[in-house]
Protein backbone atom coordinates (compact mmCIF):
# COMPACT_ATOMS: atom_id res chain seq x y z
CA UNK A 1 0.00 0.00 0.00
CA UNK A 2 1.36 3.67 -1.30
CA UNK A 3 1.55 5.97 1.59
CA UNK A 4 -1.65 8.63 1.29
CA UNK A 5 -1.18 11.86 2.92
CA UNK A 6 -4.69 12.05 3.66
CA UNK A 7 -4.97 8.66 5.67
CA UNK A 8 -3.18 9.30 9.69
CA UNK A 9 -1.90 5.45 9.22
CA UNK A 10 -1.81 2.96 6.21
CA UNK A 11 -2.35 -0.02 8.78
CA UNK A 12 -5.11 1.82 11.48
CA UNK A 13 -8.43 2.92 10.06
CA UNK A 14 -10.44 6.06 10.67
CA UNK A 15 -12.59 5.82 13.77
CA UNK A 16 -15.73 8.04 14.72
CA UNK A 17 -14.95 10.25 17.58
CA UNK A 18 -18.88 9.91 19.15
CA UNK A 19 -20.67 6.77 18.05
CA UNK A 20 -23.74 6.85 15.66
CA UNK A 21 -26.93 7.03 17.15
CA UNK A 22 -30.04 5.31 15.94
CA UNK A 23 -33.22 7.74 15.50
CA UNK A 24 -36.39 7.08 14.60
CA UNK A 25 -36.83 6.03 11.44
CA UNK A 26 -38.02 8.70 8.87
CA UNK A 27 -41.95 8.68 7.44
CA UNK A 28 -41.94 8.42 3.69
CA UNK A 29 -39.88 11.59 2.53
CA UNK A 30 -40.11 13.91 6.46
CA UNK A 31 -41.19 13.24 9.75
CA UNK A 32 -44.92 13.14 11.12
CA UNK A 33 -45.74 16.92 11.88
CA UNK A 34 -48.41 18.88 13.19
CA UNK A 35 -49.47 22.11 10.82
CA UNK A 36 -46.85 24.94 9.47
CA UNK A 37 -46.84 28.18 10.82
CA UNK A 38 -48.72 29.12 7.69
CA UNK A 39 -51.44 26.96 8.46
CA UNK A 40 -52.18 27.51 12.29
CA UNK A 41 -52.03 31.30 11.28
CA UNK A 42 -54.59 30.73 8.84
CA UNK A 43 -56.42 28.25 11.61
CA UNK A 44 -56.28 30.95 13.86
CA UNK A 45 -57.85 33.66 11.60
CA UNK A 46 -60.95 31.16 10.41
CA UNK A 47 -58.81 31.48 6.65
CA UNK A 48 -57.88 27.99 6.80
CA UNK A 49 -58.24 25.58 3.74
CA UNK A 50 -58.97 22.09 4.35
CA UNK A 51 -56.96 20.12 2.87
CA UNK A 52 -57.84 16.78 1.17
CA UNK A 53 -56.43 13.54 1.28
CA UNK A 54 -54.67 12.29 -2.05
CA UNK A 55 -57.18 9.47 -3.76
CA UNK A 56 -56.18 6.07 -2.62
CA UNK A 57 -53.77 4.23 -5.14
CA UNK A 58 -54.59 1.77 -7.64
CA UNK A 59 -54.75 -1.80 -6.88
CA UNK A 60 -51.14 -3.06 -7.46
CA UNK A 61 -50.88 -7.33 -7.80
CA UNK A 62 -47.73 -8.76 -9.01
CA UNK A 63 -49.54 -12.83 -9.06
CA UNK A 64 -52.22 -10.73 -10.68
CA UNK A 65 -49.91 -9.27 -13.23
CA UNK A 66 -48.25 -12.51 -13.75
CA UNK A 67 -51.48 -14.68 -14.28
CA UNK A 68 -52.77 -11.93 -17.16
CA UNK A 69 -49.44 -12.39 -18.68
CA UNK A 70 -49.84 -16.44 -18.62
CA UNK A 71 -52.67 -15.70 -21.24
CA UNK A 72 -52.58 -15.74 -24.93
CA UNK A 73 -52.55 -12.41 -26.31
CA UNK A 74 -55.97 -10.60 -26.28
CA UNK A 75 -55.62 -9.28 -29.59
CA UNK A 76 -53.59 -11.70 -32.04
CA UNK A 77 -53.99 -15.31 -30.00
CA UNK A 78 -50.12 -15.99 -29.79
CA UNK A 79 -49.00 -18.09 -26.99
CA UNK A 80 -45.66 -17.50 -24.29
CA UNK A 81 -45.42 -13.34 -25.74
CA UNK A 82 -47.89 -12.17 -23.60
CA UNK A 83 -47.34 -9.00 -21.20
CA UNK A 84 -50.12 -7.70 -18.81
CA UNK A 85 -51.41 -4.55 -20.44
CA UNK A 86 -53.29 -1.71 -18.52
CA UNK A 87 -56.26 -0.41 -19.50
CA UNK A 88 -56.01 3.58 -20.11
CA UNK A 89 -59.38 5.13 -18.95
CA UNK A 90 -58.80 7.21 -15.68
CA UNK A 91 -54.63 6.83 -16.44
CA UNK A 92 -52.74 10.31 -16.70
CA UNK A 93 -51.05 13.21 -14.46
CA UNK A 94 -49.18 10.62 -12.47
CA UNK A 95 -51.97 8.58 -11.88
CA UNK A 96 -52.10 4.90 -12.54
CA UNK A 97 -54.34 2.44 -14.24
CA UNK A 98 -55.76 -0.26 -11.57
CA UNK A 99 -53.96 -4.13 -12.02
CA UNK A 100 -57.32 -4.97 -12.13
CA UNK A 101 -58.14 -3.59 -15.47
CA UNK A 102 -55.13 -5.77 -17.63
CA UNK A 103 -54.81 -7.52 -20.27
CA UNK A 104 -52.14 -9.85 -22.42
CA UNK A 105 -50.98 -8.29 -25.15
CA UNK A 106 -47.95 -9.67 -26.89
CA UNK A 107 -44.25 -7.95 -27.00
CA UNK A 108 -42.29 -7.15 -29.67
CA UNK A 109 -39.36 -9.57 -30.76
CA UNK A 110 -37.40 -9.45 -33.31
CA UNK A 111 -38.80 -8.71 -36.73
CA UNK A 112 -42.29 -8.47 -35.41
CA UNK A 113 -43.74 -5.24 -33.43
CA UNK A 114 -46.02 -6.61 -30.86
CA UNK A 115 -49.59 -6.06 -30.24
CA UNK A 116 -48.87 -4.13 -26.75
CA UNK A 117 -46.81 -1.61 -28.58
CA UNK A 118 -49.16 -1.44 -31.36
CA UNK A 119 -52.16 -0.50 -28.79
CA UNK A 120 -49.92 1.66 -26.10
CA UNK A 121 -48.79 3.91 -29.49
CA UNK A 122 -52.51 4.71 -30.28
CA UNK A 123 -52.06 4.39 -34.26
CA UNK A 124 -54.66 1.36 -34.93
CA UNK A 125 -57.44 2.74 -33.01
CA UNK A 126 -59.46 5.71 -32.86
CA UNK A 127 -60.12 6.64 -29.01
CA UNK A 128 -63.39 5.60 -28.93
CA UNK A 129 -62.53 2.01 -30.38
CA UNK A 130 -59.76 1.56 -28.41
CA UNK A 131 -61.68 2.04 -25.02
CA UNK A 132 -64.26 -0.61 -26.56
CA UNK A 133 -61.40 -3.01 -27.20
CA UNK A 134 -59.80 -2.69 -24.33
CA UNK A 135 -63.06 -3.14 -22.20
CA UNK A 136 -63.88 -5.92 -24.40
CA UNK A 137 -60.23 -7.35 -23.82
CA UNK A 138 -60.24 -6.75 -19.86
CA UNK A 139 -63.70 -8.67 -19.96
CA UNK A 140 -62.26 -11.69 -21.91
CA UNK A 141 -59.20 -11.63 -19.64
CA UNK A 142 -61.56 -11.68 -16.49
CA UNK A 143 -63.87 -14.24 -17.55
CA UNK A 144 -60.64 -16.51 -18.65
CA UNK A 145 -59.65 -16.35 -15.18
CA UNK A 146 -62.38 -17.18 -13.49
CA UNK A 147 -62.56 -20.21 -15.36
CA UNK A 148 -58.96 -21.16 -14.04
CA UNK A 149 -59.73 -19.77 -10.44
CA UNK A 150 -57.48 -17.21 -10.65
CA UNK A 151 -59.41 -14.05 -10.18
CA UNK A 152 -59.88 -14.14 -6.00
CA UNK A 153 -61.98 -11.50 -4.47
CA UNK A 154 -59.23 -9.11 -3.74
CA UNK A 155 -59.13 -8.41 -7.72
CA UNK A 156 -63.03 -8.42 -7.77
CA UNK A 157 -63.08 -5.66 -5.56
CA UNK A 158 -60.46 -3.56 -7.01
CA UNK A 159 -61.80 -4.29 -10.76
CA UNK A 160 -65.52 -3.41 -9.66
CA UNK A 161 -64.11 0.15 -8.64
CA UNK A 162 -61.73 0.31 -11.46
CA UNK A 163 -63.79 -0.37 -14.31
CA UNK A 164 -66.45 2.55 -13.77
CA UNK A 165 -64.14 5.52 -15.77
CA UNK A 166 -64.29 2.49 -19.05
CA UNK A 167 -67.47 2.05 -18.67
CA UNK A 168 -68.63 5.77 -18.58
CA UNK A 169 -66.00 5.72 -21.75
CA UNK A 170 -67.45 3.08 -23.68
CA UNK A 171 -71.11 3.54 -22.29
CA UNK A 172 -71.83 7.10 -22.18
CA UNK A 173 -71.31 10.09 -19.61
CA UNK A 174 -75.09 9.13 -18.30
CA UNK A 175 -73.67 6.12 -16.60
CA UNK A 176 -73.21 6.17 -12.80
Amino acid sequence: MTWNSTFKSPAKPMQRKTPMKAGKPMARGRHKRGPGLAQRVAESQGTAIKHYRRPERSFRSIEHRQAVASLPCAKCGIVGFSQAAHANAGKGLGLKTSDALTFPLCCSRPGVVGCHVLHDQGGIYTRQERARAEWEFVDATRATLIRQNKWPAYVESAYLKAIVPLARMVHGEGLS
